[in-house]
């Protein structure tokens, strides 16, 4: 019923749109409007060179700068429901959570990334196998962005490591030499049943030396408004954030053959709660009410982020060399209240006489990565029947992730030591690769070509577990070191069909890795797996790219097979959990994407997506583990998803034009666990449909404009999680990550 009413009340407003778009005055002023970009104009660097991406043999889903900005966009997951095959397990707060790209992800035990995510040129996300970068969802917020690429599928040997299912790109604005601009933008939003929040965002171009040097600066300052309530402390809207940051970048241009770009990006992400709501145990109701939880404490988390990144691009003729080099990291400090999970089991084991009843259990789980990475790759211009790119790569890396759990009384207090530190753990690893890596194009003619690409990839980890202080459960934990090394290849092979400049087709099979890494239990039994090997992925895909009718109609549609092997995943061995290789698992799908100008003032888009995920087959000792059986579905992933955009202009007197628009947002049910888990057994997320709306007024240089999201105010879920400790005969609640209620954006912009 409700979905069948979204789509009544979507079908007519884009009918209304549909009538306005015929209306005389529009076609009298449509001569002078300007018009978006055909989605096969759009350029992309998606093979480490610029091309359209009507020619590029891969399935990618692109949103420009101006389409972030229409939809109100600001973080990942505003734009994660647009895109075919993208998805994430939430954690409730910005920058926090494991992007997951066609499916590829084992649920809450898998620690480390199997999607990549890069800012410009430099990767932003971390690599090694202990590194636990899996928590974090790289997510600087989407102020003065060009575009963001997402490349699905395998992408090992042009981007290496951790890009299993694919890759997010974050592509900033680059200084421009050629012209001075700026604007500033500022906005209110409210929430239903929640606080109000502002934003503040604002950028400036100046050139230094005219079509030689520029500088931009743009910085952010925004409030997210919070809508969740602690309903045992009373306090509510706890989960607003603050987000500020801000980025320099410099263009320097010495002559047509150079260009050298330099920026610096710092972010700070304040969090002081969580969007929350505690349902009765194994059941998608709530507890108390909508949207609420209980904490013993408004547990706050904070995340820094600083880049500093430079890229050089000397043509030298037929070749360029563009040589990239970044420096970044993360800084993490991320509280959770484990008060309901530890407190009843640890008093029922026999710690009655030391933890009262009423005591508090508070965590920390923080990651924390220093990153250097530099790169140094060849671009061919076409040489007769050839043309390659050619490159060598190296990444030096440290991790520091903590795992701690501090027990408090019921005044907030530590309890006497030693009895206040249930858990103090610290992992510090560092990991280093260099990589070669090359692709070559051979034309059999101007309009069919092949491609054959490989990466061969050497990485050394070294890693401390426990050390002074260290303890869990009260257990002392020696200090251990581990080392581990290994050499991995990844593959490239498209076959490419352009009939006409307007149509391309393609066939592409391409693998990626996760790195592998040292046995992490300091005493693992005998047999048991010392070194966890890499799991790799093989993509095998088909799809067609078409811009038909002049240009009015858009189409790219791809249809894969990912087969995923040597999966890791936590198993057990004669009564140890452990990591281990222990199963392999396929990927089946196909992705939409279409693009319709009816008239020049009238665009729809529609984007969607099939994935059927599902383990093919798995170690017995990981069924005892995590659940997990042949034939079940990774978790997370949704079998389909769908977004419908409508956008339409009404130019007025002048040069005044009004916007209108409209997305419908679809995502099927989806399972959070493996059928057969025993301490987070698997709830069915429900599926989720959305309607937003959104408005706008420009005049001159100065726009108005008006959003609601969750128009229907749908109390949508997207992730669900109940986590025992030991068994399931001591409850907990069952966790949910809950969506925003209805909520209400008004802003302007100025541009000068």
């Amino acid at each position: 019923m409700k979905v069948a009413r979204v789509a009544r009340l979507s079908g007519a407003l884009l009918a209304c749109a549909a009538a306005f778009a015929g209306t005389p005055v529009l076609a009298q002023a449509s001569t002078s409007a300007a018009t978006d970009s055909d989605l096969a104009d759009i350029l992309v660097t998606a093979s480490r060179r610029e091309e359209r991406l009507q020619d590029v043999p891969v399935a990618i889903t692109v949103l420009s700068g101006d389409t972030l900005e229409r939809l109100g966009v600001q973080s990942f997951r505003d734009y994660m429901s647009l895109v075919p095959g993208l998805s994430q397990r939430d954690f409730g707060n910005p920058g926090q959570g494991t992007i997951i790209i066609r499916g590829l992800n084992t649920g809450p035990q898998s620690i480390t990334n199997t999607a990549a995510t890069y800012i410009d040129e430099a990767p932003f996300s971390a690599s090694g196998f202990l590194s636990a970068g899996a928590i974090l969802t790289p997510d600087p917020d989407i102020a003065d962005i060009d575009r963001i690429e997402v490349l699905k599928g395998p992408q090992g040997t042009l981007f290496g490591a951790n890009s299993l299912g694919g890759l997010v790109r974050i592509l900033t604005t680059k200084a421009d030499p050629g012209a001075f601009a700026a604007r500033a933008t500022g906005e209110v939003t409210t929430i239903k049943g929640g606080d109000t929040g502002f934003a503040l965002r604002g950028s400036v171009n100046v050139p230094i030396v005219i079509d030689k040097l520029a500088v931009r600066v743009n910085g952010v300052y925004r409030r997210a408004p919070g809508w969740t309530d602690n309903v045992l402390l009373g306090t509510d809207n706890v989960n607003e954030s603050i987000i500020k940051g801000g980025r320099l970048s410099v263009r320097f241009t010495p002559s047509s053959q150079v260009t050298l770009d330099v920026s610096g990006i710092y972010q700070d992400i304040e969090n002081r709660g969580v969007a929350r709501q505690d349902n009765i145990t194994g059941t998608t109701r709530p507890r108390d009410r909508r949207d609420a939880y209980r904490a013993v404490v408004d547990t706050e988390g904070s995340i820094k982020y600083r880049l500093v990144n430079s890229s050089l691009d000397w043509n030298l003729g037929a070749v360029s060399l563009i040589a990239t080099a970044s420096y970044g990291e993360y800084r993490t400090a991320l509280a959770s209240d484990a008060t309901e999970t530890f407190v009843p089991t640890l008093r029922l084991i026999g710690l009655g006489g030391i933890i009262p009843a009423n005591a508090q259990v508070i965590g920390d789980v923080s990651p924390n990565m220093d990153k250097f990475t530099a790169e140094a790759r060849l671009v061919s211009d076409r040489l007769g029947p050839i043309e390659f790119v050619a490159g060598l790569f190296y990444t030096d890396e440290s991790n520091t992730y903590r795992a701690n759990f501090f027990v408090n009384q019921a005044s907030g207090a530590p309890l006497t030591s030693p009895f206040n530190v249930l858990v103090r753990t610290t992992t510090l690893s560092d990991y280093k690769e260099v990589a070669a890596f090359g692709n070559l194009t051979f034309y059999l003619t101007d309009r069919f070509d092949v491609t054959g690409g490989l990466r061969f990839a050497r990485n050394e980890q070294e890693a401390v577990t426990g050390g002074p202080g260290a303890t869990v459960f009260y257990a002392p934990r020696a200090t251990s070191r581990f080392s581990f090394e290994d050499n991995v290849t990844t593959y490239l092979a498209t076959l490419r069909w352009r009939p006409t400049d307007q149509l391309s087709a393609y066939a592409r099979a391409a693998s990626g890795y996760r790195p592998g890494g040292p046995q992490n239990n300091p005493a693992p039994p005998p047999g048991s797996q010392t070194e966890i090997r890499p799991d790799s992925s093989w993509n095998y895909e088909a799809g067609v790219k078409a811009s038909l009718l002049d240009g009015t109609l858009s189409l790219n549609a791809s249809v894969y097979r990912i087969d995923w092997t040597d999966i890791q995943l936590n198993t057990q061995f004669q009564g140890v959990v452990l990591q281990a290789n222990g199963g392999n698992a396929r990927v089946d799908g196909f992705e939409i994407e279409a693009l319709a100008r009816p008239t020049r003032l009238l665009t729809f888009a529609a984007n969607m997506g099939h994935t059927n995920a599902r383990i093919r087959k798995v170690d017995p000792g990981v069924s005892t583990s995590v659940g997990a059986r042949s034939g079940d579905a990774l978790p997370l992933t949704p079998a389909w998803t769908l977004a419908i955009l409508g956008d339409q202009r009404i130019p007025m007197a002048g040069d005044m034009e009004a916007t209108i628009g409209a997305t419908l947002r679809f995502r099927s049910d989806m399972p959070s666990s493996y059928p057969g888990a025993t301490l987070n057994p698997n709830i069915d997320v429900p599926s989720l449909t959305t309607l937003d709306l959104r408005a706008g007024m420009t005049f001159s240089s100065f726009q108005l404009f008006a959003r609601v999201e969750n128009l229907l105010d749908e109390a949508g879920l997207t992730s669900l999680a109940t986590n025992y400790l030991v068994s399931p005969a001591i409850p907990v609640p069952t966790t949910a990550t809950v969506i925003r209620p209805r909520t209400v954006t008004v802003g302007a912009t100025m541009r000068f």
